[in-house]
């Protein structure tokens, strides 16, 4: 069995995890506000991101996860939320 791609969401956005020759590339979306439309419905608005880790570097991956999980969770968590996070990249790395 051979995982290709990791598709992962959060309360503020969805990212597709996968692997690029020595590279972890991340892409996804994340939720930047909510504009009300005029009957007064919430329109979320998201903003397009990339992160890229590395295949052979733990610390790099560290500091992606930290990020993605803000990204995603839309807040700056604690070592365990970031952790889930690290735990997916890791799924990628060497």
């Amino acid at each position: 069995m051979k995982t290709t791609r990791i598709e992962i969401e959060g309360p503020s956005g969805t990212a597709a995890i996968r692997r690029a020759d020595r590279r972890i590339v991340i892409t996804g979306t994340r939720l930047t506000r909510v504009v009300e439309r005029r009957d007064g419905q919430g329109v979320p608005v998201g903003e397009a991101f990339q992160l890229i880790g590395r295949a052979d570097n733990h610390q790099a991956n560290v500091v992606v996860a930290r990020m993605l999980q803000k990204y995603l969770d839309g807040y700056r968590g604690t070592e365990g939320d970031v952790a889930e996070y690290l735990r997916v990249i890791e799924t990628f790395a060497d």
